[in-house]
């Protein structure tokens, strides 16, 4: 059983706002569950149905300090923010802000300028996980890492890659020995062509408006997808994962 108060605690997280004053975030699946128990991240409580707990048993005894709470079907209906709740959610922790500061082992770094939507954000931080980038930077006005449609895109990946919200106009300028590209629809530089030398510093703009132009002017160079069909443009984190992956097969 859920009491009326844990339920009414459970929702108010899913405002922004007690999210940040109770230092707490949801994340719902059983994917992402167990990618967070075992990550960097500190699960706080579950809430699981009784044939989720007996089916991750073995997981749970792994980490016998987290509070486990069995609920039925339709008590996670009441504290869900999916339309078709899952199995699990859990209150995890949202960890203590860093010093701002790039990993200068960083073969790539990747920069995410005004991403306001949840699910490009949450699938960007998933394709950073992919290539092993540990670190994605953010200007102050993307989409809230916590927002639980950004970490259901994640699918999991949040626990491996460090976000860090910042102003990214300082964090070009102070980073001079990166490389840095503004992905642009009609970018300078074609990417399949790019001839990296050192590490790079991957900028990638608003879903609408593309990089702004303030970040444009802190840039070396522009840089682009060739197009060889008809579409308009590519998703925000579609160009990211075609452009990293060229980073990466031309450096190595």
């Amino acid at each position: 059983m859920i009491s009326k108060a844990q339920v009414k605690f459970i929702r108010l997280l899913h405002q922004k706002k007690y999210r940040s004053s109770n230092l707490l975030f949801i994340a719902e699946g059983s994917k992402i569950a167990v990618d967070i128990l075992d990550s960097r991240l500190k699960v706080h409580k579950i809430y699981a149905t009784a044939a989720w707990l007996a089916e991750n048993k073995h997981i749970l005894e792994q980490h016998e300090g987290i509070e486990a709470n069995e609920v039925m079907p339709e008590e996670m209906e009441k504290i869900s923010a999916l339309d078709t709740p899952q199995d699990v959610l859990m209150l995890v922790a949202i960890p203590e802000s860093k010093k701002i500061s790039a990993d200068d082992k960083a073969k790539i770094m990747l920069v995410a300028d005004s991403i306001r939507d949840p699910g490009n954000l949450g699938t960007i931080v998933r394709i950073c996980d992919w290539y092993g980038i540990e670190q994605l930077f953010c200007s102050e006005d993307c989409a809230e890492i916590y927002n639980p449609k950004t970490v259901r895109a994640t699918m999991g990946s949040i626990g491996r890659v460090e976000v860090v919200y910042t102003d990214i106009k300082g964090l070009i300028e102070n980073n001079k020995t990166y490389k840095s590209y503004a992905a642009t629809l009609n970018g300078h530089i074609n990417v399949h062509k790019i001839n990296k030398t050192g590490p790079v510093m991957l900028v990638i703009g608003n879903e609408a408006h593309g990089v702004s132009e303030e970040i444009l002017s802190l840039c070396d160079d522009t840089i682009m997808i060739p197009r060889i069909g008809g579409a308009e443009s590519l998703n925000a984190s579609i160009a990211t994962a075609v452009l990293v992956d060229n980073l990466i097969r031309i450096g190595n």
